[in-house]
């Protein structure tokens, strides 16, 4: 039969190893925030850059078509 000085031995060692758990818990769940604010950045980033290609694309396209620079720039400035 295990006695109490035992007991409270293996007790504590549960309590240390379920803190252990915890902080590992919480290091994980850090990281995925970190992970998903970078993935937002970077989703923004490439809207920002999608909007300005298809202002170029515009761009092009009236210079094309004949219209004037000036025209361009102040319809689509980028």
């Amino acid at each position: 039969m295990i006695d109490d000085k035992q007991y409270k031995i293996m007790q504590f060692g549960m309590e240390e190893r379920k803190v252990k758990l915890l902080e590992q818990e919480l290091t994980i769940k850090m990281k995925k925030l970190r992970a998903e604010a970078v993935r937002e950045r970077l989703n923004i980033e490439k809207e920002r850059l999608k909007f300005r290609v298809d202002a170029l694309h515009q761009r092009a396209h009236l210079l094309k078509e004949g219209v004037l620079q000036d025209d361009i720039d102040s319809a689509l400035p980028l």
